[in-house]
């Protein structure tokens, strides 16, 4: 039978008092602490924390045992010592636990939820520890359902505890009600959860282990007032040194920031006395420009227009005098407008991407008139891997080609001047591309080769008055290469020629597909035997490479003489020429006597024959037509040009059809009017990469080759294709993962890449298998022509379905992209109607939704109206709209939305504009 007596004790109020005044002001010093921490970084952030976290639990210690001396009970209470000392450590733990987690950038409630378990249990083990060092007669009971609720109210102190020091730990000031009311509710919250832990005991009376007393104390009242005295002046010392180190660190940020204002505003006022004098730099080239251009323009255009009427022999060579001085007035007028811009500073480089080849040809093409009377043959000769697609500035690329080639035709009077480009330096995301332009000129000395480069200078004060020019065009060139990240220089053998080399650094095309596919040759040209007649050495040279690089075989003859032997001589070895490409103005016998001399004597046929000339006269192409020639190309060709009247030449010749002369009207007519795809083929096997390439391309089909799906998906990123053709079995990434990746970004952009499965598994289900992947379509291995057309041509069609551009319906405005949004609705006139109105009467009610979450301050609302606006404007393909609105869904997971607005303010506009970009967009689409 238990005989034990329980204890009866009794609280006194005024150290109760005073442990829930300790733990405010614990609470107050943990929030200055944790602005501190915050604030700082490195060696001052781990001092801040060490520190803090000492005074913070030893703050909570000392409220601990001020509570626990309150309650007096009939017998003598002494403390086990070293079971004190670890209650102190469990709450110097827990209040670095505290400190550290909000000391974060970003708060969760995950991320507090479980903070706040390690913290609240610090505070159960300092509270029960601090319990278990009691020393008195008597036997501890603990009542377990009280143990849980006051464990459970530790835990949940701490998540709030958290939160609010999260939420005020950057105020700059000291004082504040927000900041005091959170000092007042942490510092309720820990008093509540140690009083209910001591009403989950009870002491019974028992004899006391005389061993149990090795390290028990005694704590007097003296001693308890002088550890809260001490404890309360530490407190006091860590806020008063936390306030001083704020107010010293915002003085400093105040200092700094009107020693950054004071720069920004000199600055400013530099750069707006330096937009002032450019704006009259300006203006007044403007004005120049325009005083000058107008009667010059009237002067050039009436003379044109007067050379075309009759006029007699010697009012033509009066009034073509006229033109060319006022082509060399304007020449030398737009040489000092470019150089006072450059001076002016008002040249700004353009970054866009565009075709390189097509730029140079179009250079190279507005000055193959003046080569062809000057009787200088032009030559352009650009290396394999230099890129097609780059990112620059084209404008300024064409007037320095322009400028030197110029140069070059102007100082030439026999020969050749040659362009010439080849890649300097590959990077990843970079090339530097050297251009070459070469002359048989009459040179320039070699004392001269620095200052030819200056302004208003040249080799010889006679040059001006021989070849007229201001001296300007090397110097503009010049500096709009180093604008462009090159440098130029020029090589020079008097009385032999000239060469100028510049550089040029460009980046990485990004709406082209720039990827180093595979050059698969086509069938047609692969062993065809090739006659380049050609007096310019270089130009045979050139035109060799070329041939030679799609697989042809190359021979070359300097005359018409030659010419006709090797010809002669082919067919006698039983391996006559499947194509003849002769230059039109050679010396003794030009293009079209040889072919005269051709049909003489050996019955060739013209179909076989292409002429190529740098005059483009008409006179030439209707002998050309005459003569029964397959094409007439004008020099300098581009590559593409040739590649595709070659292949129709052969084409025709073999197939012994007859056809119209292909020139670059019908090129560009053909390409246009022609129903092809683009098509990007991932396959890793060579074979199977040329003969379904070969297969697409005799269709006439754009084909780009990739060995792997992982670059058929950076192939996508980066272009656009109708069609996708994916082996299913490729190394590093496989089809079926491939789609996968495609399939999951598509759920983002609500596009959608037609994929075809070209592959050699073709067992029961394997079909099913690829379509259930995710493809459009299966085409077994090996390829079946009739299985390939049939695939072709429904995605043609689909082609062929698409909306296309009229007057009325822009292909995109500032506000939707309408082409986009017609694509992503299958062009279906009435659901666009649907979607208008359904945008037209919600929208204003999400407006408001989130203003009103705006002037609540309910974040949580904020992100719910900017999700569903995200979403739904992104379905509309507006997508400035559906930016502003992720910025407020942004704002919304943040605890402070005041910032958010003048988001909104941005969205409301938008909005307006959307709404009335598919008000406008309706009437036109319903046609």
């Amino acid at each position: 039978m238990d005989h034990s007596v329980i204890l009866t004790g009794s609280y006194n109020y005024g150290f109760v008092v005073v442990s829930f005044l300790m733990s405010i002001l614990a609470s107050y010093a943990a929030l200055e602490l944790a602005g501190r921490v915050t604030a700082t970084h490195g060696f001052a952030r781990f001092g801040w924390l060490s520190g803090g976290a000492f005074s913070f639990g030893i703050g909570i210690w000392c409220m601990h045992y001020m509570g626990m001396e309150a309650l007096r009970l009939p017998v003598p209470v002494l403390y086990d010592w070293p079971t004190v000392f670890l209650s102190m450590i469990a709450a110097v733990v827990a209040s670095a636990i505290a400190l550290f987690v909000v000391s974060r950038k970003t708060m969760s409630l995950f991320r507090a939820g479980a903070s706040s378990l390690f913290m609240g249990s610090g505070i159960c083990a300092m509270h029960y520890i601090g319990m278990e060092a009691m020393r008195l007669p008597a036997m501890c009971h603990y009542n377990v359902r009280i143990v849980t609720l006051s464990v459970a109210l530790a835990i949940v102190s701490s998540f709030v505890a958290l939160l609010l020091a999260f939420s005020v730990r950057n105020q700059s000031t000291s004082f504040s009600w927000r900041k005091t009311l959170s000092a007042v509710v942490m510092g309720l919250g820990i008093p509540v959860m140690h009083y209910v832990g001591m009403a989950s005991v009870t002491f019974t009376s028992s004899p006391m282990d005389p061993k149990s007393l090795a390290h028990a104390i005694s704590i007097s009242y003296v001693a308890l007032a002088g550890i809260g005295a001490i404890t309360a002046f530490a407190l006091g010392l860590v806020c008063v040194f936390a306030i001083l180190d704020r107010t010293l660190s915002l003085h400093s940020m105040e200092m700094a920031l009107v020693e950054q204002r004071y720069h920004v505003e000199l600055e400013r006022e530099r750069a707006r006395t330096a937009e002032l004098s450019n704006k009259a730099k300006s203006e007044f080239l403007a004005n120049m420009s325009h005083e000058i251009r107008t009667p010059l323009n009237g002067i050039i255009g009436m003379t044109d227009l007067t050379l075309e009427t009759k006029l007699t022999h010697e009012q033509r060579d009066c009034l073509q005098t006229v033109k060319l001085s006022a082509d060399a007035l304007l020449e030398v007028i737009n040489d000092i407008l470019d150089f006072s811009k450059i001076e002016a500073g008002k040249v700004e480089l353009e970054h866009v991407d565009f075709d390189l080849y097509l730029c140079i040809k179009d250079a190279l093409k507005t000055v193959a008139f003046h080569a062809d009377k000057k009787g200088l043959d032009l030559l352009c000769d650009i290396a394999p891997g230099v890129p097609a697609f780059v990112t620059g500035d084209p404008g300024c690329l064409r007037q320095i080609i322009l400028n030197l080639i110029g140069n070059a035709l102007k100082f030439t009077e026999q020969g050749e001047v040659g362009l010439k480009v080849e890649v300097d330096l590959l990077e990843e995301k970079f090339s530097t591309l050297h251009f070459m332009v070469e002359d048989t000129g009459i040179g320039i000395p070699s004392d001269k080769l620095e200052s030819i480069f200056e302004s208003f200078n040249q080799a010889d004060t006679s040059t001006t008055r021989n070849y007229g020019g201001t001296g300007l065009g090397l110097t503009i060139s010049r500096r709009l290469v180093l604008m462009m990240g090159g440098r130029m220089w020029v090589e020079s053998v008097l009385g032999k020629g000239s060469c100028f080399h510049f550089t040029v650094r460009f980046a990485e095309s990004t709406s082209q597909a720039l990827l180093q596919s595979i050059t698969i040759a086509s069938p047609v040209l692969v062993g065809a035997r090739a006659l380049i007649v050609d007096d310019n050495g270089t130009n045979r040279r050139i035109l060799e490479g070329i041939l030679n690089r799609w697989g042809m075989v190359t021979i070359g003859a300097s005359d018409g003489e030659e010419a006709l032997s090797l010809y002669q001589a082919a067919i006698d070895d039983g391996q006559p020429f499947n194509l003849i490409l002769a230059d039109v103005h050679m010396p003794k016998m030009d293009g079209f006597a040889l072919v005269e001399r051709l049909k003489e004597k050996s019955a060739a046929s013209g179909s076989m024959i292409m002429m190529l000339t740098a005059s483009g006269q008409l006179i030439d192409a209707q002998r050309c037509q005459t003569l029964g020639i397959g094409a007439y190309l004008l020099k300098p060709v581009r590559q593409s040009e040739l590649h595709d009247a070659v292949i129709q030449v052969l084409s025709a010749y073999t197939a012994e059809e007859p056809t119209d002369m292909i020139t670059p009207a019908s090129l560009r007519e053909r390409a246009d009017g022609r129903r092809t795809l683009k098509i990007l083929l991932a396959e890793d096997n060579p074979i199977n990469q040329k003969l379904a390439a070969s297969l697409l391309e005799r269709r006439n089909h754009s084909v780009t080759v990739v060995p792997n799906g992982r670059e058929a998906l950076g192939a996508m990123e980066k272009s656009t294709y109708d069609l996708v053709l994916m082996d299913m079995q490729m190394p590093d990434l496989d089809g079926f993962e491939a789609v996968r990746i495609l399939r999951e970004k598509e759920k983002s952009t609500g596009k959608h890449q037609p994929v075809v499965a070209m592959t050699a598994l073709a067992m029961v289900g394997d079909r099913e298998r690829c379509i259930a992947a995710g493809m459009d379509g299966y085409i077994s291995k090996p390829i079946r022509p009739q299985e390939l057309d049939e695939t072709l041509n429904i995605f043609l069609a689909q082609n062929d379905e698409r909306p296309t551009r009229s007057d009325s319906t822009p292909i995109s405005n500032n506000s939707i992209n309408v082409m986009q949004l017609l694509d992503r609705i299958g062009n279906d006139h009435a659901l666009l109607a649907e979607l208008v109105e359904i945008f037209r009467k919600e929208y204003p009610d999400s407006l408001q939704a989130a203003q009103r979450a705006i002037d609540l301050q309910q974040p949580a609302d904020l992100q719910r109206v900017g999700h569903k606006l995200r979403g739904a404007l992104a379905n509309l393909s507006a997508t400035n709209a559906s930016a502003l609105a992720a910025e407020l869904e942004a704002f919304g997971r943040s605890t402070d939305i005041s910032a958010a607005q003048t988001i909104l303010d941005r969205l409301a506009l938008e909005l307006d504009n959307v709404l009335r970009a598919l008000e406008a967009l309706c009437p036109v689409v319903a046609q």
